[in-house]
């Protein structure tokens, strides 16, 4: 558990009697400051070697507190490296704590290299300006000791400071945790998108992304503006209320004082040197602990939520396939998508033959469609188009009247899988859920065991079994088996497969693709085998920049092409082709 900021402190009994010691010379130069000043002025009058006594005696007692302080800093120094030991093992010990309890934990990575950093150096800062608060005490014993009836003056506009000051906090706290929370925003989201930068790129999502991070960025700045603007005028407040206003109210007094002789000229200079000199010490004190207490309250409470966010979470039991059974739970009430394609044109280069010109297409929701042509001719590309992985050069995609390059919420309503498979290093479970973190481990199972993977799950070893990327024992049949299970509980209502089955058998392929066609959503296929045409609703056919769209027995008898297709992929003939394919 995380401790409170200050039970850090006070473990360390030994070095802050040592502080309290030291503290004494702290406060001895300025409860002395005036009294020599004005002793020293009142004394040159008369004997002159008695003024530069009281001088040398203002000097010592300055190279006495100056001692003070640099003990204090090497006791502050000592104390924030305990500090920062202290709270950084504690901060360890909850992730390991949680590591053993899951292996699902994850971090932002702010703990320690932001908030634990800060946190530390704001304590340290503290400690080594505690002791300034002395000179406050010193100024006023010292003002009383010279004038009771300036020390009267000066202190009610003390006594307003602390309630100026508690107000400018409460508005300074809510400032600075929107400036960290906004900075923990946009670390995160850095990460994320440095991590997911093959996947930004694959999904076409990379304006996106920057757009995200433009917003945040600029969200960050107007939050720090406005807390560097709190700060100069809590700065100013509280200055003025310990020290101009002060000094003028004495200020105005001091004629009175002086005809009356209740002040000597000497004692008048000394009497301002505690205001001036002393009080205003105080003023940086009191602003500069104001902002660190405020930094220590905000940073260990952002501490605190983000170990407790993540730090309880429930074991992941080791599952086995035959451990689990049924039908995948449905993700979430998932709306009915239309997906319309205006007047699509797109080239690779200006001067480049346009492989799609001036396409018009609608495919309602559950359309079951499949691309076919000659090697080259375009497939991927136009697969990539439909998916939004693919910006048009010309003309508009829509999904449910929302551009599809242009929306977040489309890459929530489309999966696109390439013929080329991505799988990480780390366990199988990971692995499969990749695109739907929540999902449960029958879930997984469910979908692995609907796609054909349930065999190979168990040859693995269940989902805890770990994947190696280099050798991960996996054949690129069964890569593409994990990569289409995953999709497939991420449950998208659009699917888009580029070849995405070359690897398996026309059985396998036949499988995943009434897999998803079970679930009635949108499902557009690169077909690697002529055979998809035969369960696809329509089918695409490209061929040299020219595309026909119909029904499998409308293109037989009306395209040359594709009946010829056919033919070289009779039923009898695809069992022989599909080992050299």
């Amino acid at each position: 558990m995380i401790s409170p900021p200050l039970t850090y402190v006070f473990r360390q009994k030994r070095r802050l009697a040592q502080v309290a010691v030291w503290s004494v010379g702290v406060t001895l130069a300025p409860l002395v400051s005036g009294r020599f000043v004005a002793n020293a002025i009142d004394a040159a009058s008369g004997e002159l070697w008695l003024s530069f006594a009281w001088i040398g005696a203002l000097a010592a007692a300055a190279a006495i507190g100056v001692c003070a302080l640099l003990n204090i800093s090497r006791l502050a120094a000592d104390m924030t490296a305990d500090i920062q030991t202290s709270l950084t093992t504690d901060v360890v010990r909850q992730a390991l704590a949680d590591a053993v309890r899951s292996n699902n934990v994850r971090r932002s990575g702010a703990e320690l290299t932001e908030h634990v950093p800060v946190l530390v150096d704001t304590l340290g800062m503290a400690l080594r300006t505690a002791p300034n608060g002395l000179f406050a005490i010193g100024a006023v014993t010292g003002l009383a000791s010279i004038s009771p009836v300036l020390a009267g003056l000066v202190v009610p506009w003390l006594a307003i400071a602390p309630f100026l000051l508690a107000t400018l906090v409460r508005h300074d706290t809510r400032n600075q945790a929107t400036v960290v929370r906004a900075g923990d925003a946009l670390y995160g989201e850095t990460m994320l998108a440095i991590k997911g930068v093959r996947d930004l790129v694959a999904a076409g999502a990379k304006d996106y992304a920057m757009r995200r991070q433009r917003s945040l960025i600029r969200k960050l700045k107007t939050a720090t503006l406005r807390q560097v603007d709190v700060h100069a005028l809590r700065s100013g407040a509280v200055f003025a209320a310990t020290t101009w206003l002060p000094t003028l109210t004495a200020l105005a007094f001091v004629p009175s004082l002086v005809r009356n002789g209740s002040l000597t000229p000497g004692e008048v200079v000394g009497s301002f040197t505690y205001m001036l000199a002393g009080l205003s010490t105080t003023s940086v004190f009191v602003t500069s602990m104001a902002r660190y207490l405020v930094t220590v309250r905000v940073r260990h409470k952002c501490l605190v939520e983000s170990v407790s966010a993540t730090g309880h979470v429930q074991p992941t039991p080791a599952v086995r396939c035959e451990d689990l059974g049924g039908k995948p739970e449905p993700l979430r009430a998932v709306p009915r998508p239309e997906m319309v394609v205006r007047d699509l044109t797109f080239a690779y280069g200006q001067a480049a033959h346009p492989i799609v010109e001036g396409l018009d297409l609608r495919i309602p929701f559950g359309d079951h469609m499949a691309i076919v042509g000659p090697s080259g001719v375009g497939k991927s590309t136009l697969a990539a188009l439909l998916a939004g992985a693919l910006a048009p050069d010309k003309g508009t995609i829509t999904v449910s009247g929302t551009s599809l390059t242009q929306s977040v919420e489309m890459f929530q309503l489309v999966s696109f899988v390439p013929q080329e498979t991505y799988i990480f290093a780390g366990s199988l479970r990971d692995n499969l859920r990749y695109l739907r973190p929540s999902a449960t481990d029958k879930e997984i199972a469910a979908s692995a065991a609907a796609i054909g993977l349930r065999r190979v799950m168990d040859r693995l070893g269940g989902l805890d079994a770990q994947v190696d990327v280099v050798k991960s024992g996996l054949s690129a049949g069964e890569r593409q088996l994990l990569t289409l299970a995953r999709v497939h509980l991420k449950a998208t209502p659009i699917v888009v497969l580029d070849e995405a089955t070359c690897h398996l058998d026309p059985a396998a392929e036949d499988q995943v693709e009434r897999t998803f066609m079970a679930t009635d959503a949108t499902l557009i296929v690169v077909a690697h085998r002529m055979s998809a045409t035969r369960r696809a609703k329509r089918v695409i056919v490209m061929n040299a920049g020219k595309i026909d769209i119909g029904r499998h027995d409308e293109l037989l008898n009306r395209n040359a092409m594709y009946a010829d297709l056919h033919a070289l992929w009779s039923p009898k003939n695809e069992a022989t082709l599909v080992g050299s394919a």
